[in-house]
């Protein structure tokens, strides 16, 4: 089946001077016949969590998946948990990245927009009151790249909501960041608790 396939794979790939196969899987959750539906996604990741295939000699596999399957993966029964022997496996509950981790990423996203790069750093959006250490700990609760943007875009979209247009104010105010980081923070929170969908 499914093993010598993969093996006859590895095999072909050494004669071109290859050592291995290394498998990314990714945004399972995004194709339009998923659609985020965890059933489906979980239907399509679950062969793959089996001891005799994740060992396959020269065969990296590496799974980034959503948080939704996490919740589902603790609903298993310890038979599932005995096959897939996923205490052998390295798993990583959960990537999260530090509120500095996630500033720099802001700021180089904002650089990588400006004329020939010019520096900008994320703190240059806000008011003098707004401090670097304000916002990475605000960051901080988001803990993930699209959380963050997700923040940012909000904050933005309530500033200039909040802006009238003959009166321009091109800084957003420490009172409009906390409003909208409270907000998100919660989401994000109950989100990892599996109470809201993403």
């Amino acid at each position: 089946g499914r093993y010598q396939w993969t093996r006859a794979l590895v095999d072909a790939i050494t004669a071109f001077g290859y050592r291995g196969v290394l498998v990314l899987v990714d945004r399972v959750d995004e194709p339009t016949l998923v659609s985020g539906d965890a059933e489906k996604m979980k239907a399509a990741v679950w062969p793959m969590f089996d001891n005799k295939f994740l060992k396959q000699s020269h065969v990296g596999v590496k799974l980034l998946l959503p948080l939704e399957l996490r919740h589902q993966l603790f609903r298993e029964s310890p038979a599932f948990f005995q096959e897939a022997r996923l205490d052998k496996q390295n798993m990583v509950e959960r990537l999260s990245w530090s509120g500095t981790m996630l500033y720099d990423l802001c700021s180089l996203r904002l650089r990588v927009c400006r004329p020939d790069g010019e520096a900008m750093e994320l703190r240059d959006l806000f008011e003098d009151s707004v401090t670097q250490t304000i916002l990475i700990d605000a960051l901080n609760e988001m803990q993930q790249p699209r959380d963050a943007f997700k923040f940012l875009y909000r904050t933005l979209q309530e500033h200039c909501s909040l802006t009238p247009e003959s009166q321009p104010v091109f800084k957003i105010a420490r009172l409009t960041l906390e409003t909208v980081r409270r907000d998100q923070a919660r989401r994000v929170q109950e989100f990892h608790r599996g109470l809201t969908p993403a």
